[in-house]
């Protein structure tokens, strides 16, 4: 008897479907024509309802009871504005499961999965933080992300405003072991982007920022900051379940929200989508105070379904690279990363202060709640700590398309052809900064004038 089919075959033949069709501009009156094809071409091993619900998640919706792709208040998803979480459970999914009725217990350390009657597994949302690595212990798509490639396609289709691609600095190594940054940047500009940045120059902005504020915070046995505003699961983490250590987290934008926010101070009409490995991203760009710096989140396989639907092999193409951040920027990606960014750049802005900082990586997030338990209990042994949520950093990323071993070699392979080793010496952040009307100094980067505010964001603290 022939296996039901896994969300490991059918999920990219979906996202390439709804790409082509999004990219062509049919995607409206052709959606029930790709439900109807694909059913026919794996037959008894999916159901309509399945696909149905597989192809509302790859257009931004929510699955339903429906046998239809069609459903109630679609147009709002489709123009970007999500309803709801962007993980979300698929029953249809579950029931033709062949462990339907058995408990398959994806494992998830916050205990926000459970099964229901029937078989199909539950999200609690109020205990979910969105890491998404539930989904690849779920190969048959109970679990899935929606995406957000079909209203950011209408835009690129479009072009009424300028469309910045922000590439996390995970991106090394993603789209085939020899596309070369100038590649990636080449295959971004023929899909009509405007221009690709790197992520990787606003983390040069955080790093010197977070140097300032070790500078500034720690100052006594005891004292300590809390970095990894990178990671938005981290965060969440320690305002959700350890509120009373939020006053020690750097009060840092993470670099995404920093370059959305820088690109729009300096033109106000650009779009900038964020496109890295990490599925919490979207959610982040969603929160009530951060809202409106980026437009959209792609993950890393979500763009390489749009290169194959749009028959765009970066592989190919010129290598017109823009290179503009430092190593201390690009290494942001691996776990330990934000620590050395952050201790390289403290030598040389305030070298009296580097041998007082003592840093602690932590990545994982059982491995990321023992030591908040830790700060929580006054037993830390350090006074700066980075967490990272994803085995490995960023480059762990459930939205990543190649391993984490391969990705980190390729970050520190990058990190380490950058002309300036630190944000002091990138002659692009000088540039930034003036162009904020900012200077590299604790005074100024530390303010509450408007420039500062940019790289700025208030964390939620107890009884506020």
């Amino acid at each position: 008897m022939e296996q039901p089919l896994s969300s490991l075959e059918l999920k990219p033949r979906i996202l390439y479907e709804v790409a082509r069709a999004a990219w062509d501009g049919t995607l409206a009156e052709r959606r029930e024509d790709i439900c109807r094809l694909v059913c026919e071409e794996f037959g008894d091993r999916v159901t309509r309802h399945r696909v149905a619900n597989q192809i509302r998640v790859a257009m931004g919706l929510s699955p339903h009871e429906q046998d239809t792709v069609d459903g109630e208040n679609d147009v709002d998803a489709l123009m970007g504005l999500m309803d709801g979480p962007f993980i979300v459970n698929d029953p249809t999914a579950c029931k033709q499961c062949p462990e339907s009725g058995t408990c398959c217990g994806p494992d998830c350390p916050l205990h926000a999965l459970s099964k229901v009657p029937g078989g199909a597994i539950s999200i609690d949302h109020s205990k979910c933080l969105g890491e998404g690595h539930c989904l690849s212990q779920c190969s048959f798509g109970g679990l899935t992300e929606k995406s957000q490639f079909v209203p950011l396609i209408s835009l690129l289709r479009n072009q009424t405003a300028p469309v910045y691609a922000s590439v996390a600095p995970a991106f090394t190594g993603q789209f085939g072991p020899d596309v070369t940054p100038g590649q990636l940047r080449s295959a971004l500009l023929r899909l009509g982007f405007s221009e690709m940045v790197e992520t990787a120059l606003y983390a040069d902005l955080i790093t010197m920022k977070e140097a300032f504020e070790f500078d500034e915070h720690v100052r006594e046995i005891g004292d300590f900051l809390i970095t990894s505003c990178c990671c938005p699961v981290w965060i969440k983490l320690i305002e959700g379940r350890y509120p009373d250590l939020a006053s020690h987290i750097s009060p840092s934008v993470s670099p995404m929200i920093a370059s959305g926010r820088v690109l729009k101070a300096i033109e106000p009409q650009a779009k900038v989508v964020f496109i890295g490995p990490c599925i919490a991203k979207k959610t982040e760009a969603t929160l009530p105070d951060i809202t409106g710096a980026i437009d959209f989140v792609l993950t890393f396989q979500e763009l390489a379904a749009i290169f194959q639907a749009t028959g765009i092999d970066p592989s190919t193409l010129p290598d017109e690279e823009n290179p503009i951040a430092s190593r201390a920027g690009r290494i942001y990606a691996r776990t330990g990363g934000v620590s050395e960014a952050v201790t390289d750049t403290l030598a040389r802005i305030l070298p009296a202060r580097v041998g007082d900082l003592q840093p602690l990586k932590v990545h994982g997030i059982p491995n990321c709640q023992k030591i908040l338990e830790q700060a929580a209990s006054g037993s830390l042994d350090a006074n700066f700590v980075e967490g990272m949520a994803c085995v490995g950093g960023c480059v762990g990323g459930p939205g990543r398309v190649v391993g984490v071993d391969i990705s980190t070699q390729e970050v520190n392979r990058y990190g380490n052809s950058a002309t300036a080793a630190t944000p002091v010496e990138n002659p692009q952040v000088y540039q930034l900064l003036t162009r904020l009307g900012l200077e590299m100094t604790s005074a100024v980067m530390l303010e509450t004038s408007p420039a500062a505010q940019i790289l700025s964001r208030c964390i939620q603290k107890p009884n506020e």
